[in-house]
């Protein structure tokens, strides 16, 4: 078993399982799963972007001030209820809702940093980061993902954290440099159940329609997140893991709960057992959600461009491609004969 793990970051595709490995690795008494995506670090004009020359720490600041600090998702828009203009926008929502009308099921979900962090402390962090960044960008991008989160992680009173943003695996190289002690869990699954989720929560105009454009969306996030492990430092590959959440909850239930312990060098114990075996089912996975609503030769359709996707991602050498076959694989074992 290798030492016990200070800071993981668990990322995948979306829908592939992010969100309850976290939950269930906060039952350790070791980690505290953070409770949202803080998002800053690793997507588009964060951190990782800044390190990496991708983004201007300016661009990342007044990102990181209204976007990532309190959006309000409504459908396919996000509205940062800042300024008169984006207040004005979200008291206009909230006034077609009391009124009925708005779109059925079109509800407001808020997100950001505001939900973990007190805004005298948020604004601190920052300027420390604004005046520190020109002398050393690795560590004050460290130091201000660290004063955003550590009294979060003091609250608890445990000592290492567990965040789960999915594009952590696609943003591993530069996450790697700030944070020498991050360990990465990368998680997978069947990329029809995955590209199904995304289409029935289909928050953005570009997202998937049905269970073929599910696959082709999942797919091309996972090429983000094998080009992120490809960019890896050799000796920082030994710091990801890959696990399949298929094999959690239904194939190979212990042994990918062991490796994933000792991947951390943790130990179990009896919350995060109990967790695992009530909650980490096929049931409550939603296993085999793509096939809802399709008859035997849709279902034939899907699958035949499933395994097509799997050649193709196996042709290409994706890291994860010999797991995600090895599932499929059990999938079609387990189904019954004609």
């Amino acid at each position: 078993m290798s030492e016990p793990a200070d800071l993981v970051f668990v990322g995948g595709t979306g829908r592939s399982g992010t969100t309850v490995l976290a939950e269930l690795l906060g039952r350790h008494s070791r980690f505290l799963g953070v409770p949202i995506e803080c998002r800053l670090h690793c997507n588009p004009k964060g951190l990782a972007d800044v390190v990496a020359g991708r983004a201007s720490s300016e661009e990342f600041v007044q990102k990181l001030r209204t976007y990532w600090w309190h959006r309000v998702r409504i459908g396919s828009r996000a509205i940062v209820p800042t300024g008169v203009a984006g207040k004005a926008r979200l008291a206009a929502f909230r006034l077609r809702q009391a009124l009925g009308l708005g779109p059925r099921g079109e509800e407001a979900r808020v997100r950001g940093m505001h939900q973990i962090i007190a805004r005298d402390r948020f604004d601190e962090a920052v300027a420390r980061f604004e005046e520190a960044r020109k002398r050393d960008l690795l560590q004050a991008s460290r130091d201000l993902f660290f004063d955003l989160l550590t009294p979060l992680r003091e609250g608890s009173g445990k000592p290492a954290l567990v965040e789960m943003s999915t594009f952590t695996i696609a943003a591993a190289p530069e996450l790697a440099r700030i944070f020498p002690e991050a360990r990465f869990v990368h998680s997978v699954r069947d990329g029809r159940d995955s590209g199904v989720s995304k289409t029935l929560l289909r928050e953005k105009s570009h997202h998937p329609t049905d269970a073929i454009t599910g696959i082709d969306f999942w797919a091309d996030r996972l090429r983000r997140a094998d080009l992120g492990v490809k960019g890896l430092d050799p000796a920082d590959r030994e710091r990801l893991h890959l696990v399949s959440l298929d094999e959690l909850v239904w194939a190979d239930r212990d042994r990918a709960y062991g490796e994933l312990l000792d991947f951390l060098g943790v130990e179990d114990e009896a919350a995060m057992r109990e967790f695992f075996d009530s909650q980490m089912s096929a049931e409550a996975a939603n296993r085999d959600r793509w096939r809802s609503g399709l008859d035997a030769a849709e279902q034939w359709d899907v699958t035949a461009h499933y395994e097509a996707t799997l050649t193709r991602l196996t042709r290409e050498r994706y890291h994860c491609a010999l797991l995600l076959r090895r599932t499929f694989e059990l999938t079609l074992a387990s189904q019954p004969s004609a």
